[in-house]
């Protein structure tokens, strides 16, 4: 009697996964379940057939056929890394990362579970996690790029979070990291773009721009890199050569709401207000942007005749912005017939001060949701933000007036007694030198001994107008110097913005960088020597040239690189009523 042969099983499979391939599901999986009926033990049929539930969106039942996969074969890594992708395409992120570990469990150089273990970390906005996982991939799997690649990005998206003493540490890994993935796969235009966000955030611009290129010939119809390249240009002070950037950007992709705004607002530097500002108007449609709009239940001013008509006026950025933008609140208001003003409530006594017929509303509801005011009836509203379109069309519009606030005179007065009780004749010069976003002190930040020239000068009390913590590298320059700065720790511009008005109001001028300290110095109209950076839109409100501010007649331009001396200073007070 002749003993029949044995089912083909691998014959099937190997159809099966042709079929697999080609796109033929339900061919693919006739076989599988062909292999299954010969062996129902089968761990690469069992998996297989789950791929093919995945892969028609049935996650569920394919989680099924990978645990039946896996019982089949203990040490079966495959159907635990599936596993992990059904369970994350159902939104089951934290079961999929126990299922990415236990596939690398099983076979620790598993690269695409070591991928997406990091990734869903990130995903997840563990980024330590991801960080570490990247990490190890690099250790488990030491020629895989993606690896490299991702740590590489995963610690330069961490930067502006990470603590100023570790950031340089940081940094210089994330920058091995991508070094290493191009030594890998030099021919990958995503590393080249991710490899230029770190030079970006380092200010190494150039660097940036030419990793763009690359990026480019390889990918040349890629908008955001476009974009990205237009942005290292402006940063590098050829803003008409950013203009030509962006529109090749939007070229590519005339949605591409990023590079709308990049051009608006590097129009606006050229002093373009108008293309300016309606490029800028955009800003709250692009994702990317940092800020939410607030859904307000009545239509935006666009210009209209407000006589007889109410609107309210709110600001959607920081500090410096609601300050600077504020400038126009007075001519809005004097168009209405009643006008509200919603503030950061730091700001909320300061305003009430500097406008007293305006009401001032300083509560504020969830990011992007109505506050208190939602219940009030307006017939418009408008962003802070969006007046220049209305009322700053051209230098022209803009008028030469003190500042709008008001300080607490008494306040100003008692500070001023305190910091000249030991020298009554001095003047007072108030003192910023950096910004606390890590990702802008490169841009516009000086250290303290980069003034020594202005800080060394007699017959002048130095106040320390600088937030955040300072006082270890005042204590350092006191030392090195031998002078002395007033560093009055009653008042924190964090917190109390109305005290550090006085504060900046007690001061006969002021020496700043672009931050809140600069504004609030304008606005109070003390004469201030400011130091620009050159190049970089998110600054644009200070123009390309010139030495004045059409924002604020106390303020005198020194633009950088420069002159950080003694002349520089005396050249910029001269004119502001100061010797």
């Amino acid at each position: 009697m002749t003993r029949p042969s044995a089912p083909p099983i691998m014959a099937w499979l190997q159809d099966a996964a042709a079929r697999h391939q080609a796109g033929d599901l339900r061919g693919a999986e006739r076989l599988y379940d062909k292999v299954l009926k010969a062996n129902p033990n089968n761990p690469d049929a069992l998996n297989l057939k789950g791929l093919v539930a995945s892969d028609s969106g049935r996650h569920k039942h394919a989680i099924t056929f990978f645990d039946l996969a896996a019982r089949s074969l203990p040490g079966f890594a495959d159907p635990y890394f599936n596993k992990g992708l059904a369970l994350a395409a159902l939104g089951r992120r934290a079961e999929a990362l126990t299922a990415y570990a236990k596939a690398i469990e099983i076979n620790p150089a598993y690269a695409d579970a070591h991928l997406n273990l990091g990734l869903t970390f990130h995903t997840m906005g563990r980024a330590s996690e991801a960080i570490d996982a990247f990490r190890t991939m690099t250790e488990k799997c030491p020629m895989d790029a993606r690896g490299f690649y991702n740590l590489g990005a995963c610690l330069e998206k961490s930067l502006p979070t990470t603590s100023a003493g570790n950031r340089d540490a940081a940094a210089s890994a994330s920058a091995a990291a991508f070094e290493r993935a191009l030594a890998l796969n030099p021919g990958n235009p995503d590393i080249h773009y991710a490899y230029s966000n770190l030079h970006t955030f380092r200010g190494a611009y150039r660097e940036a721009a030419a990793h763009l290129e690359i990026a480019l010939r390889l990918r040349p119809h890629w908008p955001d890199a476009w974009n990205n390249l237009a942005n290292q240009a402006e940063a590098l002070g050829d803003r008409q050569g950013a203009v030509s950037l962006f529109d090749r950007a939007i070229a590519d992709d005339p949605a591409n709401v990023g590079a709308i705004v990049n051009r608006g607002m590097t129009y606006l530097a050229l002093g373009s207000l108008s293309e300016g500002w309606e490029g800028y108007a955009r800003r709250f449609e692009d994702p990317r942007f940092p800020f939410v709009p607030r859904r307000w239940p009545w239509p935006k001013w666009q210009g209209d005749d407000l006589r007889g008509k109410s609107i309210l006026l709110w600001g959607d950025q920081g500090v410096g912005d609601e300050l600077l933008y504020g400038s126009m609140i007075p001519e809005v208001a004097a168009r209405a017939a009643t006008c509200v003003v919603e503030c950061d409530p730091r700001l909320a006594p300061l305003y009430r001060r500097s406008f007293p017929t305006l009401e001032i509303v300083s509560e504020r509801g969830p990011a992007g949701g109505p506050s208190a005011l939602g219940h009030r009836n307006f017939d418009y509203h408008c962003s802070v933000l969006d007046l220049g379109a209305i009322v700053r069309r051209n230098f022209a519009a803009f008028p030469n007036t003190a500042g709008v606030l008001r300080a607490d005179q008494d306040h100003a007065t008692r500070l001023r007694k305190d910091y000249l009780r030991d020298a009554p004749g001095n003047r007072v010069i108030g003192v910023s030198w950096r910004s606390i976003n890590p990702s802008l002190t490169h841009q516009k930040g000086l250290k303290l001994a980069d003034l020594a020239p202005v800080l060394t000068l007699p017959g002048v009390t130095f106040v320390n107008l600088q937030y955040g913590e300072v006082a270890d590298e005042i204590a350092a320059f006191e030392d090195t110097h031998r002078v002395k700065m007033v560093n009055d720790r009653r008042i924190d511009p964090l917190i109390d913005l109305d005290a550090f008005g006085a504060q900046v109001s007690a001061c006969d001028a002021v020496v700043t960088i672009s931050n809140t300290t600069a504004h609030f110095a304008g606005a109070l109209d003390v004469p201030t020597a400011l130091y620009v950076p050159d190049g970089r839109k998110r600054h644009w409100y200070w123009f390309t040239e010139g030495n004045y501010s059409p924002w604020y007649r106390a303020i005198r331009l020194l633009r950088m690189p420069g002159d950080l001396g003694i002349e520089a200073i005396r050249h910029a007070f001269a004119d502001v009523g100061t010797s």
